[in-house]
């Protein structure tokens, strides 16, 4: 049976990958300091940002299909709008028609949205940005150097329909590699053109520069081990599947870029109310809020399409196995990770030559706090949305709207700065969100949080035993 299997190299290869990720951060940092302004360095923090949300759109996406990819190479030979086929037969063998249907499928929608996401970046986009910049000495460079980063993001995101391949056939350690070189090949590029006195044209160029690198080696690995051949004398099942996989593509792509808005995506709100200098420090402290949670997450991340392929072989102890020691895991990384960064991260920054520092201690523990919560519930909604099922977005939607409104008034009418768009997160997120989905999931596993969070414990010191 042609089946997923996920080993501890695998998740290894996936830390590898984060810590080329943070390191190639930490390794730029000296040289963005020194030669981006803080006024600059907050419209680079703009530019990341926005950067992310494309990529958001792009995850939603690239779950959804990574998902089906897995399914089909897990034998699916049923594919349904909303949920698993229970019913359905499942063969002894991978289902080559339809992944080469969903290949298709994939290049085609990948395509369109690349083309709606030139217009929305570069027409819109260079709008914002040039309102941010006006009044800078060097507004028309940012103005190229953001065109140039949007082609690369609007390129990369084509790209994502190759590591849907890769994750969806299981191959994990070849997605984290693709993501080790690329890093690589950004990182010296990016300190070398910064050293050359590009400025931030520089790292839009060697965001380009890694982005092409990043097609070539993913088409090797995506079709390594003789698909093409095997999928280039198979004729395509159906011409259109979208039919099937847009109920809940559309859904979780709204709903993601919802509870993107919501939380991290929040600082181009605030950017209206708070000034560059602000936003550079609020920014640097979301970016670290980034790498805890995907350092934290990255357990569970690992195995998610052998997750979403476990939902097709209706094997729930293997769901419940894996969820549990991956919210052990984060809840123990990610507040190892705060307390490191409140105790030491402004003296590290110092160390390297930072001009900028992360928020005052206060409103950086709330944000750490708050994100601690959006992070446990991205867990649970990771998991919901690997049985093809997307019920939160209205609720996503919601909260969106009612951070919108919150945020100016706590900034603005109670005076509270960057604490109250915070704030803002925090108590939206905390009338529904955060605890109605983690109940979602403990209804769906039949353990409730303590008891995952034990039976987590119990798989990782090797005492698993039953409920």
């Amino acid at each position: 049976m042609s089946k997923i299997v996920i080993t501890r190299k695998d998740v290894i290869w996936g830390y590898v990958a984060q810590g080329c990720n943070i390191g190639a951060n930490i390794f730029i940092l000296p040289a963005i300091f020194r030669y981006l302004p803080s006024d600059t360095l907050g419209v680079w923090y703009i530019f990341v940002n926005l950067g992310m949300f494309a990529t958001l759109i792009g995850l939603a996406f690239q779950t959804t299909f990574a998902r089906n990819i897995s399914y089909a190479f897990g034998g699916a030979t049923s594919l349904i709008k909303d949920g698993v086929d229970s019913f359905s037969e499942v063969l002894k063998e991978s289902n080559y028609p339809l992944i080469k249907s969903l290949i298709h499928a994939m290049r085609r929608f990948y395509g369109y949205v690349s083309i709606g996401m030139i217009f929305l970046l570069i027409v819109v986009g260079s709008w914002y940005i040039s309102y941010l910049s006006d009044g800078l000495p060097d507004q028309n460079i940012i103005i190229t150097s953001w065109i140039l980063y949007s082609l690369s993001i609007v390129f990369s995101f084509y790209c994502l329909y190759l590591s849907c391949i890769l994750q969806g056939r299981g191959y994990i350690k070849e997605y984290n590699q693709l993501i080790i070189i690329n890093r690589g090949v950004y990182m010296l590029l990016t300190f070398g053109l910064l050293y050359s006195g590009y400025g931030i044209l520089g790292i839009a160029i060697a965001n380009c520069i890694s982005a092409l690198v990043n097609f070539a080696l993913g088409d090797y690995f995506a079709y390594k081990d003789d698909l093409r051949p095997k999928l280039r004398e198979i004729e395509i099942q159906t011409k259109d599947l979208m039919s099937v996989i847009w109920q809940n593509t559309y859904k979780l792509g709204l709903a993601n870029m919802a509870l993107y808005f919501s939380t991290k995506g929040s600082l181009f709100y605030a950017s209206l109310f708070l000034p560059l200098a602000t936003i550079a420090k609020y920014g640097l402290s979301i970016q670290v809020v980034n790498v805890l949670t995907a350092v934290s997450l990255l357990y569970y991340y690992s195995y998610s399409t052998y997750i979403s392929q476990s939902w097709v072989t209706r094997d729930l102890d293997v769901i419940r196995r894996i969820y549990s020691k991956s919210l052990v895991l984060f809840l123990l990384l990610y507040t190892l990770g705060c307390v490191a960064v409140l105790l030491f991260g402004d003296w590290g920054l110092a160390i390297i030559g930072s001009g900028t520092t992360f928020l005052p201690t206060l409103p950086l523990a709330v944000l750490f706090i708050v994100y601690l919560f959006d992070s446990n519930q991205a867990l649970a909604l990771n998991l919901i949305s690997s049985e093809n099922k997307v019920p939160y977005l209205a609720s996503s939607l919601w909260s969106a709207l009612g951070i919108f409104i919150l945020m100016p008034i706590l900034i603005l009418y109670f005076d509270l700065g960057v604490l109250g768009a915070i704030l803002a997160i925090g108590i939206v997120q905390l009338c529904y969100q955060n605890w109605k989905w983690e109940l979602t999931v403990s209804e769906g596993i039949g353990m409730n949080y303590w008891q995952q969070i034990k039976y987590g414990i119990s798989n990782w010191i090797g005492k698993e035993r039953s409920r």
